[in-house]
């Protein structure tokens, strides 16, 4: 019997190591792969990262903010709890002992109720997947293993704890009734019979636990290992400010990405860490009205297509770096490795993206897919010259008439004509610098939410100015569309010219505006706080300063902006001004706040045109009209014109009007109809 003991435990051992050895070839190999990317520094802010760690992965934050999370969150911690229990069964079978905790009456009870809630939740994810089959998780033979093999895991070890209470190598206990209901089930039979079927039973815990380990690391389940690693080395700067290219390093011949190791490091690890749950595609505006771009499968394309192209850029990282040969190396790397723009993205896909944001406010594990579209599209344009012709034409009139309407830059400030409002001169000192924007100053529907705004800011007594045809488109546009060179000459030589005059705070009523100059310029040299108008009114309303007394008497819909909610946080301010307009009633959309769908305005969606599917505007007025609002509020010129363009489409436009929130406070506050 000792030679059995013996022997039972070299082939554990062998086993394990084996299986140790497969696991850590696949894994190094994974991680080298990750290492092709570039530099990217996220060290910063150890205490934020530390406090990410426990919200997002302990407590599993964004995990559970859906119902389905629920489940995930109970096998995540059914997995750590049933972890330690394998720890003290492989001690056990092996090696005749419990590890301390093992034998802890709470922790046999933690260890049989998680059992039991990991099994429930993979009946559910069996069900979601395979019966309901909702649009976000696909039809896939690799999940069902993974959750067969956990199912195995967990059926064995109660198998295992009944037959050994049924053997009397443990007692029954209060803690574990299921293994001791087991125990009392077992009882009648044939002790040979019983060993035979326990050690039966170990086996299968055993071969499955080591055969998972083996396929963590060449599955989809490697999110396991790099999910926790990608929220702890999330994105801590602000989501609205994208990263800026160093333009004047002459060696540089090539911009944005085109193929996957210029992706940073932080970029590939996201592939890793996806968990493939379809929370983006199912909130993708691009998705929903049936584009080519779904950012769940933008993720999934470049962590199969790294893993494709891996070993041939490792063997040519080698050449270069032994130097012999590194000339053909480099010949290599351009020629051999497929492009990404072609080969595994097309360009519809890119251009698709409309910069909302709503995929990252979905992701459970952080992926950023905004920095990577735009990387892409620093590609297309700086590198290789190529766009579709209505974003050409956007970008040339950003250039030679800095806007891209097109319009002349002398008639920049005539929107203001009449209103007897002051216009900045250098030397002269203001607390608030209006910073208009293109669309109030070149676009007739705007042109009057400028005014309407301006008469609401006099009639409060608030100190501003505008700088009329002196103002200077910010370039946010050009950002977005992947020319970083011209917004970064736009940025630089907006902010020399703000430097010449003397304001306190600047306010805008463009959410795009707002976000360029508050997040990305200080980059630049622009110090200074930047307001949304609608938080510069809604805090006139609470001083008092401006009383909204007429009633309106009407249900209103409130579309969020992407760039003023999800990139800066901002839901209440407009909400607030609206409910504080007597016989408003505001009712909600579906998708509103963090999970409002973009109207299809933002990353240069105002200046293309929609090729494939249903225009998203249209949709989202839809949304609108599912409410039964007889208006639809938004806080963005973008999202005003869209929104309203989509009314017409759907002819509802004497039925359903659309007001920016400055508008409606304006009818209130001055008896307007």
């Amino acid at each position: 019997m000792a030679a059995l003991a013996v022997l039972r435990i070299v082939i554990f051992l062998a086993l394990l190591v084996t299986s140790v050895y497969l696991f850590w070839t696949a894994f190094s190999k994974r991680y080298r792969y990750l290492r092709l990317g570039a530099e990217e520094d996220r060290t910063d802010d150890t205490g934020e990262r530390i406090k990410s760690f426990l919200k997002y992965v302990l407590a599993q934050g964004k995990v559970i903010a859906e119902p389905a999370g629920l489940g995930h969150f109970v096998i995540f911690w059914g997995f750590i709890i049933l972890s330690f229990g394998t720890l003290d069964f492989i001690a056990y079978q092996y090696f005749g002992v419990h590890l301390p905790y093992g034998e802890w009456p709470w922790f046999a009870f933690l260890h049989e109720l998680f059992s039991l809630l990991v099994l429930a939740a993979i009946g559910v994810a069996f069900y979601r997947r395979y019966v309901l089959q909702p649009m976000r998780l696909d039809i896939s033979i690799e999940a069902g293993v993974i959750l067969g093999l956990i199912t195995i895991l967990v059926i064995s070890d109660l198998l295992v704890s009944g037959l050994q209470i049924a053997l009397h190598e443990e007692a029954p206990s209060a803690a574990i009734p299921i293994a001791t209901w087991l125990g009392t089930v077992f009882a009648g039979g044939s002790p040979g019979v019983l060993r035979g079927f326990h050690e039966v039973f170990v086996w299968v815990h055993i071969l499955t636990l080591l055969g998972f380990l083996v396929y963590i690391p060449r599955s989809k389940h490697l999110h396991m290992i790099a999910a926790p690693f990608n929220v702890y080395f999330r994105k801590l700067r602000s989501p609205g400010k994208l990263k800026t290219l160093d333009l004047e390093d002459e060696s540089v011949e090539e911009f944005g990405v085109g193929r996957v190791d210029q992706f940073t490091w932080k970029q590939l690890l996201d592939g890793y860490a996806c968990t493939e749950c379809g929370r983006c595609h199912v909130n993708c505006p691009a998705t929903l009205s049936g584009k080519p771009l779904s950012p769940k499968y933008l993720i999934l394309k470049m962590r199969d297509h790294l893993v494709q192209v891996g070993d041939t850029l490792l063997a040519q990282q080698q050449m270069a770096a032994a130097g012999a040969g590194a000339g053909d190396a480099e010949v290599a790397v351009a020629t051999e490795i497929p492009s990404l723009i072609g080969d595994v993205y097309t360009e519809d896909e890119i251009w698709a993206c409309t910069t909302c944001r709503a995929c990252e406010e979905a992701c459970p594990v952080f992926n950023e897919h905004v920095d990577k579209i735009i990387d892409l599209r620093r590609y297309l344009v700086l590198t290789e010259g190529k766009m579709e012709p209505e974003i050409s034409r956007a970008l040339n009139n950003l250039e030679r008439q800095g806007n891209p309407w097109g319009r002349s830059r002398s008639s920049r400030g005539d929107w203001a004509e009449g209103l007897d409002v002051r216009v900045l001169e250098e030397g002269e000192e203001v607390e608030y610098l209006y910073y208009a924007g293109c669309a109030a100053s070149y676009d007739d529907r705007n042109n009057k939410v400028a005014r309407t705004l301006v008469g609401l800011l006099q009639k409060a007594g608030v100190d501003f100015a505008i700088l009329g045809s002196a103002e200077e488109c910010c370039g946010e546009s050009a950002r977005r569309l992947g020319n970083e060179f011209l917004f970064q000459q736009m940025a630089e030589q907006n902010v020399e010219s703000l430097k010449n005059y003397k304001f306190k705070k600047i306010i805008t009523a463009d959410p795009h505006c707002f976000n360029t100059l508050k997040n990305e310029y200080p980059e630049f040299g622009l110090e200074v706080p930047v307001i949304h108008h609608t938080q510069l009114l809604a805090d006139l309303v609470r001083e008092g300063k401006l009383k909204p007394e007429k009633e309106l008497d009407m249900e209103v819909t409130y579309h969020d902006s992407c760039y003023l909610g999800r990139y800066n946080g901002e839901y209440d301010a407009p909400r607030f001004i609206l409910e504080s307009i007597p016989g408003v009633h505001l009712v909600e959309m579906e998708r509103s706040r963090e999970r409002g769908m973009c109207c299809g305005g933002g990353g240069g969606g105002m200046w293309k045109e929609e090729k494939h599917g249903n225009r998203i505007n249209v949709m989202r007025t839809e949304q609108a009209m599912e409410t039964g609002a007889q208006a639809i509020a938004s806080a963005c010129p973008y999202c005003l014109i869209m929104m309203e363009d989509g009314t017409k489409a759907k002819g509802v436009a004497d039925e359903m009007k659309t007001f920016d929130v400055v508008e409606m406070l304006d009818q209130s506050v001055n008896g307007k109809s």
